[in-house]
């Protein structure tokens, strides 16, 4: 685990590459404490820094270069069949770092290799015998890498996109990418927040050749389609394979446990395979607090137990808002987790992210089946009525129900996605303009549902504010659900209904983890609307309502007044008003130049 970069340029290096470089090794340090590296070509410069968990020797510094010194390699993440590999393809590194395979399994297979890792992988691949950069994340995107072509015509990359800033000419926030942020609270997974800085698409790949022509592809094709007939049977070994091999490390792995289903399934796969862990829960003492539940899960198998209470004061809200890569109404629990973590001077935690996405868990998995009702009062010609009598209490109710709203699947999942829905919209931002309605599909099933999720919602959010914000304390998060042949094979089950959260402990077979899915699910929450009225996220909602606050120089401020007065007065959620007080406290770390809005072309790439 670590943080990446590198410049590239077709007429060979200059004499700042190594310094620049070596600045933005500096700004990823948190990725990497335990080393840092740099390595100059003829034409390129690559660095990283090392956070060492697997082989911590050495031999498990960057970059990894071939046997012949022609390609070379810098990584971030985790490639758990690495061991597999080296058999299949008779691989003659001898280096332990699961990274050290790549060169080498490049030389063979080139873009063909990103499909053959099992993993959390973004990958800068520098072949000397064409002069070409490729880089690659993986299937799910849940490490992070961003580009960019640099004044002078360079090709400039790095794991976060903060660093690349300074590199684009007239840098921007992204309009597309803020509209998705006010939709969702989140950008898209393939979204940079910056005009001229672009994210490598999840599951996918961006290859320059010696004069910087670019061509792309992804690393697997229909990852979550064309999927394997399944049983309960080897959906349960599939499981107990993924956590096996994201256990794999030369230091001690926690567990994240909260008192849900997720997480306790990961502590039963432990003890199944001989492992004890040590199990963190952060508990806020509040009646969310989850210590007692996980306790008893932990005890069930066998693991120990640390109950850390950990609430941010101003100055961590401060950290979490400058560590913030791209605008997000999530992720404050994560940096709390994490820092609890690091304070127990661990470095690597498994987690339950991704349960939800792939095992059906939310409520309206449930409510998908309504979609045939909405057909027969379109036949009726009860949907405009409908539409009528709900849209004052329940805007989304109203929204779903009408006759242009969704039916199938996907337009389920965004509408119940939506934070903020058209009219908010365009409140807020003068130049937003609805999409014409999309049309459906006819797939109602809970598959086409899980892919939406874990497309938009878990790739979008979750993860990124995962590795972001998990990163920020120097922690790497696995998540052993987020792992293609398991994903696959939990999508597979079950395409009308999904797997659901009881069936799967059913079929795990442990008589706790069958009540766990009887509480109230929670999962690890904070008490962000007391915090925001009282606590340490109070200043930060007063600075948003302040004349002067940046948030105001992208929306407009008598939008931003209704939305924060609304929220005060008890009309709305927190969530909506976090909007525009993150996206505030987001523009506050950034330099004073960047809060502007790009032309609208100013997201075009183009390459020389």
């Amino acid at each position: 685990m670590c943080g990446v970069c590198g410049v590239v340029r077709p007429s060979g290096r200059v004499e700042g590459d190594d310094a620049l470089v070596g600045r933005i090794n500096l700004a990823q340090e948190h990725r990497g404490p335990d080393a840092a590296d740099r390595w100059g070509g003829k034409r390129v410069t690559l660095g990283q820094t090392r956070l060492a968990i697997v082989d911590l020797s050495d031999a498990g510094r960057q970059p990894f270069v071939s046997l012949d010194g022609q390609v070379s390699v810098v990584f971030n993440g985790e490639i758990y069949n690495h061991e597999e590999l080296r058999r299949r393809f008779h691989l003659g590194t001898t280096a332990r770092c699961d990274g050290a395979i790549l060169p080498e399994l490049w030389a063979r297979l080139g873009t063909a290799m990103f499909r053959e890792l099992r993993g959390m992988f973004a990958i800068a691949v520098y072949d000397d015998r064409e002069h070409a950069l490729t880089l690659a994340r993986d299937p799910f995107g849940i490490k992070p890498l961003y580009w960019t072509v640099t004044a002078d015509g360079a090709i400039a990359f790095a794991s976060e996109c903060r660093p690349l800033i300074g590199l684009v000419p007239r840098p921007a926030v992204d309009r597309a990418a803020l509209t998705h942020y006010l939709m969702f609270g989140s950008m898209s997974r393939t979204a940079s927040p910056f005009s001229g800085i672009r994210a490598v698409p999840a599951n996918g790949w961006v290859r320059w050749d010696d004069r910087l022509g670019r061509t792309e592809g992804p690393v697997h094709r229909g990852v979550l389609t064309d999927l394997p007939e399944t049983s309960p049977d080897e959906l349960r070994a599939e499981f107990l394979r993924s956590v096996s091999l994201h256990l794999l490390s030369d230091v001690p792995v926690a567990l994240l446990l909260s008192s849900g289903l997720d997480s306790g399934a990961l502590a039963w796969a432990c003890r199944e395979l001989g492992q004890s862990l040590i199990c963190v829960t952060v508990d806020q003492g509040t009646e969310m607090g989850e210590g007692s539940n996980a306790a008893v899960i932990a005890r069930r198998f066998g693991h120990r137990h640390e109950i850390v209470t950990s609430s941010p004061d101003e100055a961590d809200v401060r950290h979490y808002l400058a560590a913030m890569q791209r605008p997000s109404i999530d992720g404050l629990n994560v940096f709390v987790v994490n820092r609890a973590i690091a304070s127990l001077g661990l470095k690597v935690a498994l987690s339950g992210t991704g349960g939800d996405e792939v095992l059906a868990g939310y409520p309206w998995f449930r409510q998908l089946r309504r979609l045939g009702l909405l057909r027969v009062t379109d036949r009726l010609g009860l949907a405009r009525p409908l539409e009528r009598a709900v849209r004052l209490r329940h805007r989304k109710v109203a929204q779903l129900v009408g006759p242009t709203g969704p039916r199938d699947a996907a337009g389920f999942g965004e509408v119940a996605r939506r934070l903020l829905l058209d009219p908010d919209v365009r409140a807020l931002a003068p130049w937003y303009e609805p999409r014409p309605g999309r049309a459906s599909t006819g797939d109602r099933t809970c598959q086409a549902l899980l892919r939406f999720d874990i497309e938009h919602y878990l790739g979008g959010m979750l993860l990124a504010d995962t590795d972001t914000f998990s990163m920020a304390s120097s922690v790497e998060v696995r998540v052993p659900f987020v792992d293609v042949p398991f994903a696959r094979r939990a999508l597979a089950v079950d395409p009308a209904r999904g797997v659901g959260k009881r069936r799967f402990a059913d079929w795990l077979g442990d008589e706790e983890l069958i009540r766990s899915t009887r509480r109230p699910k929670w999962g690890f929450g904070l008490p962000m609307d007391r915090w925001m009225r009282e606590g340490p996220l109070a200043p930060w909602v007063r600075a948003a309502g302040a004349p002067d606050a940046p948030v105001r120089e992208l929306l407009r401020p008598a939008a931003v007044d209704t939305l924060l007065a609304g929220w005060r007065e008890g009309q709305l959620r927190w969530e909506r008003a976090w909007i525009v007080v993150a996206l505030d406290g987001w523009l506050r770390t950034l330099d004073p130049q960047v809060v502007r809005l790009d032309d609208a072309t100013g997201h075009a790439l183009t390459t020389v």
